[in-house]
């Protein structure tokens, strides 16, 4: 017999961050004012790097960005940098950025669906790079990417545009390089020696660097030369560490993720958020500490990518046979952790996989137990939480939406949505 559940109230954490109102006029008017229009010649060939991130506004970025330099004489390109996601194919990877709203006919462009690559060079340390074939054939190169906090390593520069120019120009050999020396030298010098290599031999014009609001949105956009990259996104990146939401406790018993996937984080779900990082080569942070985690379902944009599933102590059925194991599996690998892909004990239902839970969280009660219910880790802004987790957060930085509500569950033993 399960414990009994503790009801959950509906909880909105405060933001304060200012989003930008048209993100097109911001982006027009940054790179208007970088001068990157001046080197573009008519009838030029310019790369665009995209990732595979649900960033918001990131189709509408493409898009206008795409124009602007349509608007210029330049004829313009697609080019998913994005590693090994998608299958690690072309065609993969092109059907990943169609999920994601960036597609040919939305953007007015073309989109790369080869992975040809050539050797570049090497570091001073001896990594080697290598590049995509359309990149070595460009007249120019911009990418666009979000900066934050990435979820396999720490550093003074972490996901943003020096990391996609070092996982990314390379595709999936380029990726697997990358994490293989990252292993040996740091990935801080790993991304750092690679994208500086490509910045010295590729006609890299810049990057387009956006910060995520703390509930949704573009909270900050700018164009950066690439002589700046590494100066600009260490600053940048404590913007993003400043608007960036947590879970607002760092102590719970059981927390239950709806849902996981490519589109929320590049390893499913926020290891951050969530303290887990799931690697032999780098340390857990130190909050939160979370008992255990019950994931319950793919989203539809991580195609059957279930990396980071191997965080979760228990997961669905449903769950499992939404899993494209080819793709989980190199993923996983290529980014040197084959733990993310492991297969939490898996249950028919919710009722069950919660039961499982309960049972191990230690001697708690619904008056006791820290439960913790969030939809996914990109969307902290709204979470249900017992009276226990409640009573352990600061309530100068929430506030009580409505509750407590019943925990329920369907005919079928899932739990009944609550938001």
């Amino acid at each position: 017999m399960m414990p009994s559940l503790p009801p959950v109230y509906r909880v909105r954490q405060k933001t304060s961050s200012d989003l930008l109102r048209n993100v097109p006029g911001a982006l027009t008017q940054a790179v208007a004012g970088s001068g990157v229009l001046g080197s573009i010649q008519a009838g030029s060939t310019v790369v665009v790097a995209v990732g595979s991130r649900g960033i918001p506004n990131y189709p509408t970025v493409v898009q206008h960005l795409t124009r602007i330099l349509q608007g210029a004489g330049a004829e313009v390109k697609i080019l998913p940098a994005m590693g090994s996601h998608g299958g690690g194919t072309g065609p993969g990877q092109v059907h990943l950025l169609e999920g994601l709203g960036i597609t040919p006919g939305s953007v007015g462009a073309p989109i790369v669906d080869t992975m040809e690559v050539e050797e570049i060079g090497r570091t001073r340390s001896g990594i080697p790079v290598l590049a995509d074939k359309t990149l070595l054939q460009a007249d120019g190169i911009l990418l666009a990417n979000r900066v934050k906090d990435h979820t396999d390593f720490y550093g003074t520069i972490q996901s943003g545009l020096s990391k996609m120019i070092a996982v990314g120009f390379g595709r999936t050999r380029g990726a697997a390089v990358m994490h293989r020396y990252a292993v040996m030298h740091g990935y801080d010098t790993a991304i750092l020696e690679m994208a500086g290599l490509c910045v010295e031999r590729l006609p890299i014009l810049a990057g387009i660097a956006m910060i995520d609001g703390p509930a949704g949105g573009t909270a900050h956009l700018e164009v950066v030369p690439p002589n700046a990259f590494e100066a600009t996104e260490a600053r940048l990146l404590e913007v993003a560490r400043a608007n960036a939401l947590r879970l607002p406790l760092d102590a719970i018993d059981a927390l239950i993720v709806d849902e996981i996937g490519k589109d929320i984080s590049g390893t499913g779900m926020d290891t951050k958020t969530i303290g887990r990082l799931g690697t032999r080569f780098v340390r857990d942070p130190e909050k939160p500490k979370i008992v255990r985690i019950f994931v319950r379902d793919l989203t539809d944009a991580t195609h059957g990518n279930a990396i980071g599933i191997g965080l979760a102590d228990f997961t669905t059925r449903r769950l499992v046979e939404k899993i494209d194991m080819a793709a989980t599996r190199l993923n996983s690998v290529t980014a040197m952790t084959p733990e993310k892909g492991h297969i939490p004990l898996t249950y028919e239902t919710d009722r069950e996989a919660l039961q499982a839970m309960m049972d191990t969280v230690g001697p708690g009660d619904p008056e006791t137990i820290r439960l913790v219910w969030i939809r996914g880790t990109n969307r902290l802004d709204e979470l249900l939480a017992s009276p226990a987790a409640v009573g352990g957060m600061d309530r100068s930085k929430m506030e009580i939406v409505e509750g407590p509500l019943p925990v329920a569950f369907d005919p079928d033993g899932d739990l009944i949505p609550l938001w």
